[in-house]
């Protein structure tokens, strides 16, 4: 199933920037579990707690995997969680966009240590958002909601768009937008529950500068349960931020550390060593 959005622009405003309400308004016509407007709730008692499991395998310098079992009390039912942690002074990363040629994640490129997919893109194969890939710029910056992914200055990190907004004339070497934010910077998290299970990629930071790749192979979680389960975890992420979905979701790190896109994808993110 490939992952499909429409794009309005609010002909008001005169730089054409992307219209939040028409986005959010017509995403009914689409057939994947849509992303909600940011909404933002206290999140000092999470109902979701996961469960201990064995601790972080090393598969390479700078680059640690782990599995989570996330208990779901209210559906009696438990989701399993992929993650990936990735220490940015060990690894370097890449943005590869291609919306002429997309590629199933496995198929962008083996000689990374991990490739996983990105944000949302339309019919066209044309992601949603800005994406900056080896920097070149393609697109335009969602405007007061979502997130991105970015390497400036040699530095990966995640932001808000809503609280640090992109501003025209940045210099990024790779970028990639997405929606909604999981985990914002004030430490409250997504709410907007609409009940629908899917698969979900998700990346998140932590208060040490450390990224994280989740991965929910099966459609197992809500994104209101995603993002509670996130914040539970003991790992003090300070951010997170969910990525396209659904059949986009996958990831490839070797034979043995795999779960694959069940539709081709036009951009993803790539992990290689320093």
């Amino acid at each position: 199933m490939r992952e499909k959005f429409l794009s309005y622009f609010d002909q008001r405003k005169t730089l054409g920037l992307v219209s939040l309400s028409l986005v959010w308004g017509l995403l009914t016509a689409c057939d994947f579990p849509r992303p909600l407007p940011p909404t933002r709730t206290p999140t000092a008692a999470p109902t979701i707690v996961p469960t201990p499991v064995p601790e972080w395998t090393t598969l390479a310098p700078g680059l640690e995997q782990r599995a989570f079992r996330i208990p779901l009390p209210a559906r009696n039912a438990t989701a399993d969680l992929i993650a990936f942690r990735l220490d940015p002074t060990q690894l370097t990363f890449r943005v590869l966009y291609s919306p002429s040629f997309p590629h199933y994640v496995s198929d962008w490129d083996r000689s990374a240590l991990l490739t996983f997919n990105a944000g949302f893109f339309d019919e066209r194969q044309v992601a949603l958002g800005l994406v900056v890939s080896d920097g070149q710029t393609f697109g335009q910056s969602f405007v007061g909601f979502g997130g991105m992914f970015q390497v400036s200055g040699g530095v990966a990190s995640l932001r808000s768009l809503a609280v640090q907004p992109y501003q025209r004339g940045e210099v990024l070497e790779q970028a990639a937008q997405a929606f909604p934010m999981l985990i914002y910077p004030d430490g409250t998290t997504f709410a907007k529950e609409d009940g629908a299970l899917a698969r979900r990629t998700a990346l998140a930071q932590d208060s040490l500068g450390r990224l994280y790749l989740f991965i929910a192979p099966r459609p197992s979680l809500t994104l209101v349960e995603l993002a509670t389960a996130l914040r539970a975890l003991d790992l003090g992420l300070m951010l997170a931020l969910n990525l396209d979905g659904g059949g986009s979701t996958g990831y490839y790190a070797g034979p043995h550390y795999r779960a694959e896109s069940q539709t081709a994808v036009p951009a993803v993110i790539a992990v290689y060593p320093k």
